[in-house]
């Protein structure tokens, strides 16, 4: 009996130190296949002038498309030089130069070694001379290089600009000055007759936003007790002789007897300079609290603070598990076991400095699953990590289970964070079955993630020719190059890879229009109503409008008699159609809106989004959770990155066949269009900035003269050979040293775009179709004369202006007369805003 006890014994001793070691073994193991995040390691260098710092630039490990790094303008002084600052973090740089090429990286201007510098510490002051190789005036790229431990070659971009008119000093003093004053009240008393107070356009229940319209007291913190913490980050975004767009990023905070609370604050500032005084166009301030995870979470809340109260949030079919984000960092909350997950963030409280709260990056959830295990893209910047210094989209994945985070398949990208955040807003989603949809450079991809490949699904030959829900699931598109003849569309539901088609009746063509929820919207119209003008544009009248789901199956119909449908807007659940009819002429007059309403509620989630009004914060937003929190048994886990062996990169194809126009705002690049018109239209109500491929400004608001004139064209007449569309062509062609017969070219069917696109190689025909007036008189200050179509078939020139009167150059009268600019802007948009013109090209 003793034997038997003392076998069972040491067999029992034996298991539980077998069991001991293999679960070291074990856990030894799954050690060595995680890591924390690698912290970030890149150094940064900042501009400076006259003692203002401004355009703190992140390093790249590799060269970029130099067309599309244009987050910052330097302003070189009277020498071409600026000064500058390398904060080094403790990294040896052996060696400074750089790289001056043209705006679109074909032409190398100068490579210079930088050797005036000296080092203090962890910091290098030094100064950058360009060479007499650069015009006045004339932006160029600027691309400072790193050489750090004599292996490795860091850029750091900036657009560049010699030029001693733009007063840049004035502004950046200016801006500096009204941003230190907003924090002592009687000092901020100055700022008040810059304002424009409106209690109509600006409520002021909220921190999270304030502009030029909020109260002096919104402006001034109103009773938040705030406090600058570190430096603000000034980047001069755009100049011009009299404006300039500047954007500060910092951070404040507010301390409590408890806790104190961190927000990152960014202020927008457009201004225009005079002789007189300064004058501030546009001020817009946006703040955001920063997640203390030991303290976001009270009875069944989780507590987001100050901040958007659209917060992107996906949660689990039963609602046990709700993913979140807040302040660019990924949160997972488990109802179930009353776990809190900091899924992904570049900056936790080890990592907060200049580089981890850089935030040229976007976090976007993919999918959750009643697991808790989570989907999700970060593209961008990539702050820190295995990819720091690249920018590039990167698929996650969260496993709940063991608490990892697994990089699927990386991306890279060789344009700007801007353009990358414009294209995954177009499109960006995850099948359950791994298969990745996204759109880049008109190309729609569907990418396998367990296989690393890609093919393409839809080539997007217009703007409009393809349209996506606002969930990304469901997209429609057509198919060819005569887009206002198509007679197909094609329906995928990317969800589960269902396709359907609608096709058109004999004799009309087809158009998707855009989506309600999941539902298709479409517009039919006559092939023998759709007409393209002698201006080259088109125009599709739809008889009637359809409302379909994803299976192409009929829901609705709007259509009336004599009534036509030209476009329309989608709205919460409202679609807006613009109308209308046609007279017994043919001709077509503007007609009523009317609106298609949708009843179908919204199924809401069981973890809402709630805002509340909580004394000095003011508008305060929360997570409401299905359950209560318990405070006393939460945990709060961190997970770790699984380390693979091999590569899991894809590089999809960047060449762009055609021509797309990137509309820059003030936080980057708010549309992509295939049409300038479009562009400009977006960029004019903006006050932005219009792009194209190469990085050529295609139009700009605020750099207008008060006044000019284009002296070289003067009064032409119609003639019995030539009608007065033919003379203002001629004129634009000689104007520009070219002799052709337009009215001959007219009568072969060629279109005014034909004619000046085959005719003026060196120049970008822009046609501006839509655009006002006052949009179209940037080309004239630019010397460059506008053709105006009108709907009596008639043509004008558009040669000049003043604050008062537009110059116009009229064939069908032969005369050049002065109009009053009301009364043109009048007459113009009556005849439909038909407007084009050119861009000179290098």
């Amino acid at each position: 009996m003793k034997k038997t006890i003392i076998k069972l014994s040491v067999f029992l001793a034996v298991f539980i130190v077998s069991l001991i070691a293999a679960g070291r073994i074990m856990n030894q193991g799954h050690d060595n296949l995680t890591m924390e995040l690698a912290e970030a390691t890149y150094p940064i260098v900042t501009m400076e002038r006259n003692g203002i710092a401004y355009n703190q630039l992140h390093g790249y490990r590799e060269a970029m498309e130099t067309a599309f790094q244009r987050d910052t303008v330097t302003v070189l002084n009277e020498s071409r030089s600026t000064d500058f600052t390398v904060d080094t973090y403790g990294r040896n740089i052996t060696g400074i130069s750089i790289e001056v090429r043209s705006t679109d990286g074909k032409r190398l201007i100068e490579d210079t070694p930088v050797t005036d510098y000296q080092t203090d510490g962890e910091r290098i002051y030094g100064t950058i001379s360009l060479k007499d190789l650069i015009e006045k005036d004339t932006e160029y790229s600027l691309a400072v290089v790193l050489e750090v431990d004599k292996d490795t070659q860091l850029r750091y971009y900036t657009r560049a600009v010699w030029s001693d008119s733009s007063y840049v000093d004035e502004k950046l003093a200016f801006v500096t000055d009204f941003h230190e004053r907003l924090y002592d009240r009687t000092a901020a008393e100055e700022l008040t007759k810059y304002l424009e107070t409106d209690s109509s356009l600006e409520d002021n229940s909220s921190f999270h936003k304030v502009n030029i319209h909020s109260s002096f007291r919104q402006i001034t913190w109103g009773d938040l007790p705030v406090e600058e913490v570190g430096e603000p980050v000034v980047s001069l975004k755009e100049i011009a002789s009299q404006t300039a767009s500047i954007l500060i990023n910092y951070m404040v905070c507010t301390s409590g007897e408890e806790e104190t609370v961190y927000y990152q604050v960014e202020e927008y500032y457009r201004v225009r300079y005079t002789t007189d005084r300064m004058y501030l166009l546009d001020y817009e301030r946006t703040m955001t609290q920063i997640p203390d995870v030991q303290n976001m979470y009270a009875n069944n809340k989780i507590l987001l603070g100050i901040t958007d109260e659209n917060v992107p949030m996906v949660e689990s079919g039963d609602g046990n598990v709700v993913v979140f984000l807040a302040a660019n960092q990924l949160f997972s909350y488990n109802v179930t076991n009353n776990k809190l997950t900091v899924i992904f963030s570049f900056y936790d409280e080890h990592n907060r400095d200049a580089r981890t709260l850089y935030g040229e990056h976007s976090i976007k959830i993919l999918d959750v699953d009643e697991g808790g295990n989570a989907a999700f893209a970060v593209y961008g910047y990539m702050n820190r990590g295995r990819h720091e210094g690249q920018v590039g989209i990167q698929i996650y994945n969260y496993d709940n289970s063991l608490n990892t985070i697994e990089e699927l398949i990386y991306m890279p990208y060789q344009n700007s964070y801007a353009v990358l955040a414009a294209e995954m807003e177009r499109l960006l989603y995850l099948s359950r079955d791994q298969k990745l949809y996204l759109s880049l450079d008109n190309i729609v991809y569907e990418i396998n993630l367990e296989e690393k490949t890609y093919s393409q699904l839809v080539h997007i030959s217009q703007d409009d020719s393809m349209q996506v829900s606002e969930n990304h699931k469901i997209i429609v598109w057509m198919e060819g190059e005569d887009f206002y003849h198509g007679s197909r569309l094609y329906i995928k539901n990317l969800g589960n890879g269902t396709e359907s088609e609608i096709a058109a009746e004999a004799g009309d063509a087809i158009l998707p229009l855009g989506f309600m929820g999941e539902d298709v919207i479409y517009g039919i119209a006559r092939r023998e109503d759709v007409t393209e003008e002698s201006s080259g544009s088109v125009f599709f009248p739809m008889y009637c409008v359809r409302i379909c789901n994803s299976q192409g199956e009929l829901l609705m119909e709007y259509a009336q008699d004599n009534i036509y449908v030209t476009g329309c807007v989608v709205r919460d659940n409202q679609i807006t159609l613009d109308r209308v009819t046609r007279l017994e002429n043919g001709a077509y007059e503007t007609a009523a809106q009317d609106q298609i309403m949708n009843n179908v509620e919204t199924e809401q989630g069981k973890n809402v989004v709630v805002a509340a009004d909580i004394d000095i914060y003011e508008r305060y937003v929360q997570i409401q959770t299905r359950n209560t929190i318990d405070s006393s048994t939460i945990q709060i886990l961190t997970p770790k990155e699984m380390v693979f062996e091999g590569g899991r990169e894809l590089a999809l194809p960047s060449e762009q066949e055609t021509a797309r126009y990137y509309v820059y705002g003030p936080y980057g690049v708010e549309g992509i269009y295939s049409l300038p018109s479009r562009a400009v239209s977006l960029a004019y109500d903006m006050a932005g900035v219009v792009v194209d491929n190469s990085g050529s400004t295609v139009w700009f608001r605020g750099n207008r003269v008060t006044r000019n004139q284009i002296m070289a064209i003067t009064e032409e007449s119609v003639t019995e050979e030539r009608g007065s569309l033919a003379v203002c062509l001629d004129t634009m062609l000689e104007y520009e040293g070219i002799i052709r017969n337009a009215e001959y070219l007219l009568s072969q069917g060629q279109t005014a775009l034909d004619i000046l696109q085959e005719n003026l190689p060196d120049a970008q025909i822009l046609d501006l179709t839509g655009c006002s007036l006052d949009a179209v008189l940037y080309y004239v200050n630019q010397d460059i004369p506008v053709l105006a179509m009108l709907e009596n078939g008639e043509a004008v020139l558009i040669t000049g202006f003043n604050e008062y009167n537009v110059v116009i150059m009229e064939p069908s009268t032969g005369r050049l007369y002065q109009n009053g600019m009301n009364d043109t802007t009048q007459w113009l948009s009556e005849n439909g805003n038909r407007f084009i013109t050119y861009m000179r090209v290098e």
